[in-house]
Protein backbone atom coordinates (compact mmCIF):
# COMPACT_ATOMS: atom_id res chain seq x y z
CA UNK A 1 0.00 0.00 0.00
CA UNK A 2 1.42 3.39 -0.93
CA UNK A 3 1.62 6.36 1.43
CA UNK A 4 -1.36 8.18 -0.09
CA UNK A 5 -3.68 5.16 0.14
CA UNK A 6 -2.67 4.51 3.75
CA UNK A 7 -3.23 8.14 4.69
CA UNK A 8 -6.67 8.06 3.08
CA UNK A 9 -7.64 4.96 5.09
CA UNK A 10 -6.35 6.50 8.32
CA UNK A 11 -8.43 9.63 7.73
CA UNK A 12 -11.60 7.67 6.91
CA UNK A 13 -11.33 5.50 10.02
CA UNK A 14 -10.42 8.48 12.22
CA UNK A 15 -13.28 10.57 10.88
CA UNK A 16 -15.72 7.80 11.78
CA UNK A 17 -14.15 7.35 15.22
CA UNK A 18 -14.50 11.01 16.22
CA UNK A 19 -18.03 11.22 14.80
CA UNK A 20 -19.20 8.12 16.72
CA UNK A 21 -21.93 8.64 19.30
CA UNK A 22 -22.00 5.05 20.55
CA UNK A 23 -19.13 3.29 22.39
CA UNK A 24 -17.03 0.38 21.18
CA UNK A 25 -15.05 2.06 18.38
CA UNK A 26 -11.28 1.52 18.40
CA UNK A 27 -8.23 3.04 16.72
CA UNK A 28 -4.72 1.71 17.17
CA UNK A 29 -1.09 2.79 16.92
CA UNK A 30 1.51 0.01 17.07
CA UNK A 31 5.08 0.56 18.24
CA UNK A 32 7.45 -2.00 16.73
CA UNK A 33 11.01 -2.51 18.02
CA UNK A 34 13.76 -1.54 15.62
CA UNK A 35 17.40 -0.60 15.85
CA UNK A 36 17.49 2.94 17.21
CA UNK A 37 19.62 5.64 15.64
CA UNK A 38 21.12 7.44 18.66
CA UNK A 39 20.67 11.18 18.94
CA UNK A 40 23.65 13.15 20.28
CA UNK A 41 23.01 15.35 23.32
CA UNK A 42 21.18 18.57 22.53
CA UNK A 43 23.81 20.42 24.57
CA UNK A 44 26.38 19.69 21.85
CA UNK A 45 24.60 21.97 19.39
CA UNK A 46 24.55 25.71 18.89
CA UNK A 47 21.02 26.11 17.60
CA UNK A 48 21.82 29.50 16.14
CA UNK A 49 24.17 27.90 13.64
CA UNK A 50 23.42 24.15 13.81
CA UNK A 51 19.62 23.99 13.91
CA UNK A 52 19.35 22.25 10.55
CA UNK A 53 22.03 19.76 11.54
CA UNK A 54 20.05 18.84 14.65
CA UNK A 55 16.83 18.48 12.66
CA UNK A 56 18.50 16.32 10.01
CA UNK A 57 19.70 13.94 12.70
CA UNK A 58 16.17 13.82 14.14
CA UNK A 59 14.79 13.02 10.69
CA UNK A 60 17.31 10.23 10.08
CA UNK A 61 16.57 8.77 13.52
CA UNK A 62 12.86 8.63 12.69
CA UNK A 63 13.14 6.86 9.35
CA UNK A 64 13.87 3.33 10.71
CA UNK A 65 10.86 3.65 13.02
CA UNK A 66 8.68 4.46 10.02
CA UNK A 67 10.21 1.76 7.83
CA UNK A 68 9.58 -1.08 10.28
CA UNK A 69 5.84 -0.29 10.17
CA UNK A 70 5.52 -0.33 6.37
CA UNK A 71 2.20 -1.94 5.28
CA UNK A 72 1.01 -2.60 8.84
CA UNK A 73 -1.92 -0.21 8.24
CA UNK A 74 -2.58 0.98 11.77
CA UNK A 75 -4.20 4.39 12.39
CA UNK A 76 -1.09 6.55 12.25
CA UNK A 77 1.16 7.89 9.52
CA UNK A 78 4.89 8.72 9.48
CA UNK A 79 5.18 12.23 10.89
CA UNK A 80 7.70 14.60 12.42
CA UNK A 81 7.94 18.06 13.94
CA UNK A 82 10.70 20.10 15.60
CA UNK A 83 11.11 18.96 19.22
CA UNK A 84 13.64 20.25 21.70
CA UNK A 85 11.87 19.71 25.02
CA UNK A 86 9.28 21.06 27.37
CA UNK A 87 10.52 24.66 27.36
CA UNK A 88 9.60 25.19 23.72
CA UNK A 89 5.94 25.34 24.78
CA UNK A 90 6.59 28.64 26.58
CA UNK A 91 9.88 29.99 25.19
CA UNK A 92 8.05 31.71 22.31
CA UNK A 93 6.95 34.22 24.98
CA UNK A 94 10.57 35.29 25.39
CA UNK A 95 11.79 33.12 28.26
CA UNK A 96 15.35 31.91 28.54
CA UNK A 97 15.94 28.19 28.11
CA UNK A 98 18.34 25.76 29.77
CA UNK A 99 19.42 23.05 27.31
CA UNK A 100 19.73 19.54 28.73
CA UNK A 101 21.01 16.38 27.06
CA UNK A 102 17.61 15.30 25.74
CA UNK A 103 15.30 18.20 26.57
CA UNK A 104 15.21 21.86 27.52
CA UNK A 105 13.83 23.60 30.61
CA UNK A 106 12.23 27.05 30.93
CA UNK A 107 13.74 29.81 33.06
CA UNK A 108 10.94 31.72 34.86
CA UNK A 109 10.44 35.16 33.35
CA UNK A 110 8.11 36.67 35.96
CA UNK A 111 10.11 37.14 39.14
CA UNK A 112 7.28 39.23 40.59
CA UNK A 113 3.79 40.28 39.47
CA UNK A 114 5.34 43.60 38.44
CA UNK A 115 7.16 41.77 35.63
CA UNK A 116 3.89 41.14 33.82
CA UNK A 117 4.78 43.89 31.34
CA UNK A 118 7.70 41.75 30.10
CA UNK A 119 5.23 39.48 28.32
CA UNK A 120 4.47 40.20 24.69
CA UNK A 121 3.58 38.36 21.52
CA UNK A 122 6.54 38.80 19.25
CA UNK A 123 7.46 36.58 16.28
CA UNK A 124 11.07 37.77 16.65
CA UNK A 125 11.70 35.91 19.91
CA UNK A 126 14.50 33.37 19.50
CA UNK A 127 12.49 30.21 20.16
CA UNK A 128 9.56 31.30 18.03
CA UNK A 129 12.04 31.62 15.18
CA UNK A 130 13.62 28.23 16.00
CA UNK A 131 10.25 26.51 15.73
CA UNK A 132 9.28 28.23 12.48
CA UNK A 133 12.72 27.63 10.96
CA UNK A 134 12.53 24.02 12.13
CA UNK A 135 9.26 23.44 10.30
CA UNK A 136 10.62 25.25 7.24
CA UNK A 137 13.66 22.95 7.15
CA UNK A 138 11.66 19.75 7.63
CA UNK A 139 9.26 20.87 4.90
CA UNK A 140 12.24 21.29 2.57
CA UNK A 141 13.15 17.63 3.25
CA UNK A 142 9.71 16.20 2.49
CA UNK A 143 9.81 13.46 -0.14
CA UNK A 144 6.29 12.06 0.04
CA UNK A 145 7.09 9.63 2.86
CA UNK A 146 6.09 11.71 5.91
CA UNK A 147 3.97 14.67 6.99
CA UNK A 148 4.63 17.61 9.30
CA UNK A 149 2.69 17.13 12.52
CA UNK A 150 1.40 19.47 15.21
CA UNK A 151 3.85 19.75 18.11
CA UNK A 152 1.22 20.94 20.61
CA UNK A 153 1.21 23.42 23.47
CA UNK A 154 0.12 23.76 27.10
CA UNK A 155 -2.94 25.16 28.82
CA UNK A 156 -2.77 28.61 30.51
CA UNK A 157 -2.19 27.30 34.04
CA UNK A 158 0.73 25.13 32.90
CA UNK A 159 2.35 27.95 30.94
CA UNK A 160 1.86 30.30 33.91
CA UNK A 161 3.81 27.82 36.04
CA UNK A 162 6.69 27.89 33.55
CA UNK A 163 6.67 31.70 33.45
CA UNK A 164 6.37 32.24 37.20
CA UNK A 165 7.94 29.09 38.58
CA UNK A 166 6.51 27.51 41.71
CA UNK A 167 5.83 30.98 43.13
CA UNK A 168 2.58 30.57 41.22
CA UNK A 169 1.41 28.12 43.88
CA UNK A 170 1.43 30.89 46.50
CA UNK A 171 0.11 33.44 44.00
CA UNK A 172 -3.10 31.40 43.82
CA UNK A 173 -3.67 32.36 47.47
CA UNK A 174 -1.84 35.68 47.91
CA UNK A 175 -2.18 37.29 44.47
CA UNK A 176 -5.32 35.87 42.83
CA UNK A 177 -6.00 39.05 40.81
CA UNK A 178 -2.54 38.80 39.26
CA UNK A 179 -3.12 35.15 38.41
CA UNK A 180 -6.46 35.90 36.75
CA UNK A 181 -4.84 38.70 34.72
CA UNK A 182 -2.08 36.31 33.66
CA UNK A 183 -4.59 33.63 32.69
CA UNK A 184 -6.61 36.06 30.59
CA UNK A 185 -3.46 37.11 28.77
CA UNK A 186 -2.43 33.50 28.17
CA UNK A 187 -5.78 32.56 26.63
CA UNK A 188 -5.12 35.26 24.05
CA UNK A 189 -1.43 34.38 23.71
CA UNK A 190 -1.92 30.64 23.22
CA UNK A 191 -4.60 31.31 20.62
CA UNK A 192 -2.15 33.56 18.78
CA UNK A 193 0.79 31.16 18.93
CA UNK A 194 -1.21 28.07 18.09
CA UNK A 195 -2.59 29.71 14.99
CA UNK A 196 1.01 30.28 13.86
CA UNK A 197 1.81 26.64 14.64
CA UNK A 198 -1.09 25.38 12.52
CA UNK A 199 0.12 27.50 9.62
CA UNK A 200 3.51 25.70 9.68
CA UNK A 201 2.23 22.11 9.65
CA UNK A 202 0.53 20.04 6.95
CA UNK A 203 -3.21 20.49 6.76
CA UNK A 204 -4.60 17.23 5.42
CA UNK A 205 -8.13 17.41 4.10
CA UNK A 206 -9.88 19.29 6.91
CA UNK A 207 -7.61 18.14 9.75
CA UNK A 208 -4.10 17.59 11.05
CA UNK A 209 -1.70 14.86 12.18
CA UNK A 210 -0.61 15.18 15.82
CA UNK A 211 2.87 14.32 17.05
CA UNK A 212 1.81 12.71 20.32
CA UNK A 213 -0.46 10.16 18.65
CA UNK A 214 0.63 10.16 15.01
CA UNK A 215 -3.07 10.10 14.24
CA UNK A 216 -5.43 12.42 12.38
CA UNK A 217 -8.08 14.65 13.95
CA UNK A 218 -10.44 16.69 11.79
CA UNK A 219 -11.22 20.37 11.99
CA UNK A 220 -9.34 23.10 13.80
CA UNK A 221 -8.09 20.99 16.72
CA UNK A 222 -6.23 22.29 19.77
CA UNK A 223 -3.76 19.62 20.79
CA UNK A 224 -2.06 18.08 22.34
CA UNK A 225 -2.40 20.28 25.40
CA UNK A 226 -1.53 19.66 29.04
CA UNK A 227 -1.90 21.07 32.52
CA UNK A 228 0.59 19.10 34.61
CA UNK A 229 0.38 21.66 37.42
CA UNK A 230 -3.17 20.52 38.09
CA UNK A 231 -1.68 17.31 39.50
CA UNK A 232 -0.22 19.36 42.38
CA UNK A 233 -3.29 21.48 43.07
CA UNK A 234 -6.68 20.96 44.64
CA UNK A 235 -9.85 20.62 42.63
CA UNK A 236 -10.84 24.10 43.86
CA UNK A 237 -7.67 25.65 42.43
CA UNK A 238 -8.24 23.92 39.09
CA UNK A 239 -11.89 24.99 39.02
CA UNK A 240 -10.89 28.60 39.77
CA UNK A 241 -7.72 29.14 37.75
CA UNK A 242 -7.65 26.27 35.28
CA UNK A 243 -11.00 25.16 33.92
CA UNK A 244 -12.57 28.60 33.19
CA UNK A 245 -9.63 29.66 31.04
CA UNK A 246 -9.26 26.27 29.38
CA UNK A 247 -12.94 26.54 28.52
CA UNK A 248 -12.47 29.97 26.92
CA UNK A 249 -9.52 28.67 24.92
CA UNK A 250 -11.27 25.46 23.87
CA UNK A 251 -14.27 27.42 22.60
CA UNK A 252 -11.99 28.90 19.92
CA UNK A 253 -11.47 25.43 18.41
CA UNK A 254 -13.58 22.67 16.92
CA UNK A 255 -11.95 19.92 18.98
CA UNK A 256 -9.40 19.43 21.77
CA UNK A 257 -6.80 16.68 22.27
CA UNK A 258 -5.77 16.70 25.95
CA UNK A 259 -2.81 14.90 27.60
CA UNK A 260 -2.94 14.02 31.33
CA UNK A 261 -0.98 11.81 33.71
CA UNK A 262 -2.31 8.85 35.64
CA UNK A 263 -0.48 9.73 38.87
CA UNK A 264 -3.29 12.05 40.01
CA UNK A 265 -6.71 12.11 38.39
CA UNK A 266 -8.75 14.07 40.93
CA UNK A 267 -9.36 16.97 38.53
CA UNK A 268 -10.48 14.85 35.56
CA UNK A 269 -14.22 14.93 36.41
CA UNK A 270 -13.93 18.71 35.96
CA UNK A 271 -11.63 18.59 32.92
CA UNK A 272 -14.06 16.42 30.93
CA UNK A 273 -16.55 19.31 31.04
CA UNK A 274 -14.38 21.12 28.49
CA UNK A 275 -16.25 21.95 25.30
CA UNK A 276 -15.21 20.06 22.16
CA UNK A 277 -13.05 17.48 23.99
CA UNK A 278 -12.22 14.99 21.22
CA UNK A 279 -9.56 12.76 22.82
CA UNK A 280 -8.19 12.42 26.33
CA UNK A 281 -4.82 10.68 26.60
CA UNK A 282 -4.02 9.04 29.95
CA UNK A 283 -0.27 8.55 29.94
CA UNK A 284 1.84 6.15 32.00
CA UNK A 285 3.83 7.62 34.87
CA UNK A 286 6.88 6.02 36.48
CA UNK A 287 6.22 4.11 39.69
CA UNK A 288 2.45 4.18 39.15
CA UNK A 289 0.11 1.36 38.15
CA UNK A 290 -0.35 0.87 34.41
CA UNK A 291 -3.68 2.26 33.17
CA UNK A 292 -4.94 -1.27 32.51
CA UNK A 293 -4.64 -1.92 36.26
CA UNK A 294 -6.75 1.15 37.06
CA UNK A 295 -9.27 0.86 34.26
CA UNK A 296 -12.33 1.11 36.49
CA UNK A 297 -10.95 4.27 38.12
CA UNK A 298 -10.09 5.79 34.75
CA UNK A 299 -13.54 5.03 33.35
CA UNK A 300 -15.20 6.50 36.43
CA UNK A 301 -13.10 9.68 36.31
CA UNK A 302 -13.47 10.37 32.60
CA UNK A 303 -17.19 10.11 31.92
CA UNK A 304 -17.82 9.23 28.28
CA UNK A 305 -14.69 10.91 26.84
CA UNK A 306 -12.88 9.09 24.05
CA UNK A 307 -9.59 7.85 25.50
CA UNK A 308 -6.06 7.24 24.33
CA UNK A 309 -4.40 4.54 26.45
CA UNK A 310 -0.94 2.93 26.43
CA UNK A 311 -0.51 -0.80 26.95
CA UNK A 312 1.31 -3.86 25.67
CA UNK A 313 -0.06 -6.21 23.05
CA UNK A 314 -0.44 -8.94 25.66
CA UNK A 315 -2.38 -6.63 27.97
CA UNK A 316 -4.69 -5.68 25.13
CA UNK A 317 -5.31 -9.30 24.13
CA UNK A 318 -6.22 -10.16 27.70
CA UNK A 319 -8.51 -7.21 28.37
CA UNK A 320 -9.92 -6.06 25.04
CA UNK A 321 -13.51 -6.95 25.94
CA UNK A 322 -13.34 -4.52 28.89
CA UNK A 323 -13.03 -1.59 26.49
CA UNK A 324 -16.38 -2.10 24.75
CA UNK A 325 -18.01 0.57 26.93
CA UNK A 326 -15.75 3.33 25.56
CA UNK A 327 -14.20 4.60 22.33
CA UNK A 328 -10.44 4.09 22.64
CA UNK A 329 -7.32 4.92 20.65
CA UNK A 330 -4.85 2.20 21.70
CA UNK A 331 -1.11 2.93 21.73
CA UNK A 332 0.42 -0.55 21.83
CA UNK A 333 3.95 -1.81 22.46
CA UNK A 334 4.54 -4.90 20.32
CA UNK A 335 7.28 -7.51 20.34
CA UNK A 336 7.81 -7.57 16.55
CA UNK A 337 6.05 -6.99 13.22
CA UNK A 338 4.08 -10.25 13.39
CA UNK A 339 2.81 -9.34 16.85
CA UNK A 340 1.86 -5.88 15.56
CA UNK A 341 -0.04 -7.28 12.57
CA UNK A 342 -1.89 -9.69 14.83
CA UNK A 343 -2.92 -7.03 17.37
CA UNK A 344 -4.15 -4.70 14.61
CA UNK A 345 -6.33 -7.52 13.26
CA UNK A 346 -7.65 -8.21 16.77
CA UNK A 347 -8.59 -4.56 17.31
CA UNK A 348 -10.31 -4.34 13.93
CA UNK A 349 -12.29 -7.49 14.74
CA UNK A 350 -13.50 -6.13 18.08
CA UNK A 351 -14.19 -2.56 16.99
CA UNK A 352 -17.53 -1.37 15.78
CA UNK A 353 -17.29 -0.56 12.07
CA UNK A 354 -15.27 2.53 11.17
CA UNK A 355 -16.35 3.18 7.60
Amino acid sequence: MNFSDHLHQVINRSRAFYAATAPGHFLINVNVPTEKVPMPPLTQFDLETQLNQWLELMLQAARPEWAVKTDLNDDTVPQICPRFGIAEHTAWLGTDVMLQETTCLPVPLLNSPADFSRLNLNPDTRWFKYMKAGYDYLRSRQDGSFVLSVRGTMMPMDIANALRGDELLTDFILNPDFVHELMRFLVQAIGWYYQQLLSWVDKIEDGYIFWLSGGWIGGKCLGHVSNDLALLCSEQIYETFGLPYETKLSQQFESVFYHVHNERMHFLPHLIKLPNLALLEITNDPKTPAPIEELAKIFQSTGSASLMLHLTSEQLRKHIKQFKQRNVFFDVECSDRADAADIIALVRAHSRPLG
